[in-house]
């Protein structure tokens, strides 16, 4: 039995993917990382990538052919995409982005990731569906280790020590963009942290109720003629499973994250303004060349 981890394809397009989602997220247009874009990467990503499973010979060359299928299509299809969007939101930094282009972008980014999903969802479904009993067991078994570890890693954090970290990651990755922040910059970052408290507690409830789902949809994967639109949704749309408490919560850090944006905007200096600028068309550049590639 080989874990999945071993026997992916070439990782560029993939790495070059989760490089555009990091910035993404972590200049607050896809939320935190365990808010609104890491819900999805952790039923695809994680649930076949991440050696949660093993699978045998067979499975492995069907995970294979899946995944080289999937990351042609999103270089065919979906990086022009991404190009053209970073270009916008180097325009919008060049002439001053408010809240509600911090929000559009938040949202144009969950739509790009949705495509992702649902575009291999079929693919995965497939695979699951071949799954032994002790290969679903394994599974579920190692996804509740998982979540069950970044909950004592963040349980066993102080407030003042969860606060400190998410304070000094939102300004290393803005200032990637922007260089150096100013010290009423990162004020303001340090505002934006203790006035969005952590949502892990509800993260977690919700993470239950989605492997609980997942299990159920397992266990029909020979005999429920359902079984295929249910995959879908747990790994395409699992936000439409998500409990109204988290659903709250990721909406009400998203709105945080766009005011955050917009106010750190608000004050970049012209050198900050342009580098910024620069960083996101340097970026633009390199998916759209990568998009140009063959094969």
């Amino acid at each position: 039995m080989t874990p999945a981890s071993r026997r992916s394809p070439p990782v560029g397009p993939r790495a070059l993917l989760r490089r555009v989602a990091l910035c993404l997220v972590m200049l607050g247009l896809g939320g935190c990382a365990l808010g609104l874009v890491y819900p999805r990467l952790d039923t695809v990503v994680g649930f076949y990538l991440q050696g949660l499973v093993s699978l045998d010979a067979a499975q492995s060359a069907q995970l294979k052919r899946t995944l080289a299928g999937n990351l042609e299509w999103h270089r065919r299809s979906e990086l022009a995409r991404y190009a053209t969007f970073l270009r916008d939101v180097a325009a919008s930094v060049e002439g001053g982005a408010g809240r509600n282009d911090w929000l559009e972008a938040s949202r144009r980014t969950e739509e790009y990731f949705r495509k992702i999903f649902e575009q291999a969802a079929p693919g995965y479904t497939s695979l699951a569906a071949t799954f032994t009993d002790a290969q679903v067991a394994e599974l579920l078994g190692n996804l509740e280790a998982a979540d069950e570890k970044t909950w004592r890693e963040f349980a066993r954090r102080t407030p003042a020590e969860r606060d400190f970290r998410r304070e000094k990651s939102l300004v290393r990755a803005i200032e990637r963009f922007t260089g150096s922040l100013g010290a009423s910059q990162r004020a303001s970052v340090r505002a934006h942290v203790a006035g969005s408290p952590s949502f892990m507690p509800e993260w977690r409830e919700n993470r239950r109720l989605w492997r609980e789902a997942l299990a159920e949809t397992l266990a029909g994967r020979h005999t429920d003629p359902g079984f295929g639109d249910r995959m879908f949704v747990l790994i395409a749309r699992p936000d439409d499973l998500w409990t109204p408490q988290y659903r709250a919560a990721v909406e009400q850090r998203r709105e945080s994250l766009a005011l955050l944006m917009a106010t750190i905007d608000a004050t970049l200096t012209p050198q900050q303004r342009a580098a910024a600028r620069r960083q996101f068309l340097a970026l633009a550049d390199e998916v759209q060349g990568l998009a140009g590639r063959r094969g």
